[in-house]
């Protein structure tokens, strides 16, 4: 698997020295992308749990690398549906997965997932516009 990063990544998901971010590490592979992590304690919501905000960040983040490792294509999140099967509990180890569902020019629609001990515990959905980000906030 190819392990997805580039140079001054900011990303608060992602980003390998955002101090405080989450540090994903997202490996892309024939069938999408895959990240293992441990949430701490910084990110849960209630006590022992993550927050909800924070699972969202992570699938969304899973979506757009799974674009990215299929077509080098930078994009931005048009539509994030998001639906909590469990709890996710903190300190536990959890794989985050993302794919490419459906590839088009204008409009890429995406999946991911968190599960841990292969139990979902979190899937969403996504669409994504091509865009460069980072140009329109110049």
């Amino acid at each position: 698997m190819e392990i997805l990063n580039w140079p001054n990544n900011t990303c608060l998901v992602c980003g390998p020295e955002v101090a405080g971010g989450l540090r994903a590490v997202f490996a892309g592979g024939p069938d999408g992308v895959v990240a293992n992590l441990v949430l701490p304690e910084f990110w849960q919501g209630f006590a022992g749990v993550a927050h909800g905000g924070v699972l969202a960040g992570l699938v969304d983040d899973a979506m757009w690398h799974a674009i990215y490792h299929f077509r080098a294509l930078s994009t931005v999140t048009a539509e994030l549906t998001v639906r909590f099967h469990h709890p996710v509990a903190i300190g536990h180890p959890l794989v985050v997965r993302g794919r490419v569902s459906r590839f088009d020019r204008r409009l890429i629609r995406a999946e991911a997932s968190i599960a841990e001990n292969e139990r979902v515990l979190v899937s969403a959905t996504g669409r994504f516009m091509p865009g460069d980000p980072v140009r329109h906030h110049q």
